[in-house]
């Protein structure tokens, strides 16, 4: 039995100077030392993985809990990481997948050694005249993965749900891959379920639109990466709530620094039952408004109203002139002149 082919690395080169890269520099000024961990952590899980690190959920999940931070701060992080240049933002986008041309550089270099190294294309950076450097290289597709349907006999019989699989002894493909997608795609034939589906009454391409300014919203912001998971829940919020809400929700939770879509669904449970949406100004004057006032000696005396007919106006106006000719009167009495001060 042959050896299995050791793909990660054991250890990597890292300059002692690396923090005075300007990609990592910027990420320890926004995030600070748990910035700078987080990108070093990242590094050796992509060298002990090989050349690219595939971000999925699990991963988040297990990567957060390995370096004991939040997941959605990780996110945040990596969301940055991303913008700055330090990982590759389309392979990020299309592949989900952590890697950079200057990863892949420093990879094939520390495995220029081994007899043969398989690359997929669809995750290459480099140009053809970097990579003829690396004889040992052996550019491979992902999508030759893909079942051929001409070489595979597949036998599903609906009516007692059984699936079962023959395939050709020249099919590279793996017999639970395929076994996997045929039993989702039978199960979501069962449940009715269509990718163009929707619950909303404005119809699939309305819901799209308004799925798509949230998702945006949501990693713009820096609340992390879209998954099945996070899909899923942003679907369930557009079902309840609208998409002003949802944008109003979740800029005010950046601006708590709560960057999660649990905070967001609380500030729209809040909303729906105290009757309607609260801008920050709003809460703010609501707020203020509802402060107890400390009383003082000041606060001893019944406070005027402004609140006057035309008829008691006038006789307020008629006593004080009362009053004042009253006062003029016991001054000449008195001797004293009231022109005079």
């Amino acid at each position: 039995m042959a050896r299995p082919q050791k793909v990660g690395l054991d250890y990597f080169p890292l300059d002692v100077d690396i923090d005075q890269d300007d990609k990592v520099a910027i990420i320890e000024a926004q995030h600070g030392i748990l910035g700078f961990s987080i990108v070093i952590k990242l590094l050796m899980k992509v060298y002990s993985e090989g050349y690219y690190y595939d971000w999925t959920e699990k991963e988040q999940i297990l990567f957060s809990k390995r370096v004991n931070v939040d997941i959605n701060e990780v996110n945040v992080i990596i969301n940055d990481c991303i913008k700055w240049g330090l990982f590759d933002e389309r392979l990020f986008k299309e592949q989900n997948i952590l890697t950079s041309k200057g990863i892949q550089v420093r990879y094939f270099e520390a495995v220029k050694r081994r007899q043969k190294v398989e690359i997929a294309k669809e995750f290459l950076l480099l140009d053809d005249e970097t990579v003829k450097n690396y004889t040992n290289l052996i550019i491979v597709s992902i999508n030759e993965d893909i079942v051929e349907l001409e070489k595979i006999n597949v036998d599903i019989n609906q009516d007692n749900g059984e699936v079962s699989v023959n395939i050709n002894p020249q099919s590279k493909v793996k017999e639970s891959k395929v076994n996997k997608s045929i039993l989702n795609k039978t199960t979501t034939e069962d449940k009715g379920v269509c990718s163009g589906s929707s619950s909303k009454d404005n119809g699939p391409d309305e819901l799209d639109n308004d799925l798509s300014k949230v998702t945006v919203a949501f990693q713009s912001n820096g609340f992390g990466t879209i998954n099945a998971t996070v899909k899923e829940t942003i679907i369930e919020l557009l079902d309840l709530y609208s998409t002003e809400w949802i944008m109003e929700a979740m800029k005010i939770a950046v601006e708590a620094n709560k960057r999660s879509l649990r905070y967001v669904k609380g500030i729209l449970e809040n909303w729906t039952r105290s009757g309607g949406m609260q801008t920050k100004i709003e809460k703010t004057i609501k707020n203020v408004s509802s402060i107890p006032v400390k009383k003082n000696r000041f606060h001893n005396f019944d406070q005027r109203s402004d609140d006057y007919s035309a008829d008691q106006l006038e006789d307020i106006a008629a006593r004080k002139r009362r009053e004042h000719a009253e006062k003029l009167r016991k001054q000449r009495e008195s001797g004293i002149n009231p022109d005079s001060y």
